[in-house]
This record gives structure tokens, C-alpha cells and sequence, in this order.
């Protein structure tokens, strides 16, 4: 008797079973119809969104591990505010078991190197700045040097034509002293010739 109520319950249970399998292999059905419609719309087709997925896992396996078995990637339609089906969406869910030492260390090398960049960009902004004001003081200093040279040589014209001048004047000097005197003894020599007549 205790035998029969336990084949009863399971009969039941195994109806219970049996309507939820049904009912699961409804909405798989139901799903898998759904996404076959959505990747008519997208122009994808199921091997495209298989070889998708397993790229997308080769990538994310490189830095974490995760359970390949619970990996969900499929197509969705996003619903417009008007109720409407709007345009395509990957939707992917995927479980994440542990998160690679590796992964870990590559990020803080990631984040050191864009440190050291970050720093070296500084320096040589730094750099930049300062050959630029060495350059514009050098340009500052040759400008000096150049007006300073123009200005000793515009001196030293002048100095040249003061004392061409100062020759000149001399030698006008000279050549008048030199006539004066020959006047005068042109006068003496007359002076003579006459006092002796």
C-alpha cells in the first residue's frame, strides 16, 4: 500500500515533469524561432552569429576565464519607445569564472605604460618649451649681436669719414700754406728784383 501512494506521487511528478519539459521545449522552440526571424532582419545568418560568438570568446578567454557551457550570445530587437521593434541588438551573457593573474598584470602594465607615455609627453612638452625659448634667445642674441655689429661698423664708417675728411682739410691746409708761401716768396722775389733796380 505505502508502495502504491509513492507510484502515485511520481505519476503526478512525472506529469509535472513532463508539462515543464514541454513547456521548455516551447520556449526553446519559441526562442529559436524568434532568433531565426531576427537574423532574417539582420541579414545574419546562424553560422555568421556562431563564428561571431567564438571570436568574441577567443578575445574575452585571453583575460578571463568563463564557462563556455552558460555562454549566451544571440540577436535581440531592441523595442522602440512606441512600442515598435526597433533595430538589432548582440546581446551576450557571459559568466565569468575568474579573472587571469595575467589579465591583471597586463593591466597594470597598460596603466604603467600609459604613465611612463603620459610622462614622457610631459617631458618632452617640457623639452619643447625650453629648446623653444633657448631658440628664441639665441635668435634674441644673434638679433643683438647683429644690431651691435651694425652699429660698430656704422661707427667706425663714421669714424673713416671723419678722418678722410680731417685729411682732406689738411691737405687743403698744406696746399694753401704752400701757395701762401709761394706768394710770398713770389712778393720776396719781386721785392728783391725791384730793391735791386
Amino acid at each position: 500500500m505505502f508502495e502504491n501512494i509513492i507510484n502515485f506521487f511520481k505519476k503526478i511528478g512525472n506529469k509535472q515533469e513532463d508539462k515543464e519539459s514541454q513547456s521548455h521545449s516551447k520556449n526553446a522552440a519559441k526562442e529559436r524561432l524568434h532568433l531565426v526571424l531576427m537574423q532574417d532582419r539582420a541579414n545574419v545568418s546562424a553560422d555568421f552569429l556562431e563564428l561571431m560568438k567564438q571570436e568574441i570568446i577567443e578575445v574575452i578567454k585571453k583575460y578571463i576565464d568563463v564557462d563556455e557551457k552558460e555562454i549566451d550570445v544571440r540577436l535581440t530587437n531592441q523595442e522602440n519607445p512606441d512600442g515598435t521593434n526597433g533595430a538589432p541588438a548582440l546581446y551576450a551573457n557571459i559568466p565569468i569564472l575568474n579573472i587571469k593573474n595575467d589579465a591583471r598584470k597586463i593591466g597594470k602594465k597598460e596603466t604603467e605604460k600609459t604613465e611612463n607615455k603620459e610622462n614622457k609627453a610631459e617631458k618632452t612638452s617640457e623639452n619643447k618649451e625650453q629648446v623653444e625659448n633657448d631658440e628664441s634667445k639665441e635668435e634674441e642674441n644673434k638679433r643683438i649681436e647683429k644690431e651691435a655689429k651694425e652699429i660698430i661698423e656704422d661707427s667706425n664708417a663714421k669714424i673713416q669719414d671723419e678722418k678722410k675728411q680731417e685729411e682732406q682739410e689738411k691737405g687743403q691746409e698744406e696746399v694753401s700754406n704752400k701757395e701762401e708761401k709761394s706768394e710770398e716768396n713770389e712778393e720776396k722775389t719781386k721785392t728783391e728784383e725791384n730793391s735791386k733796380k
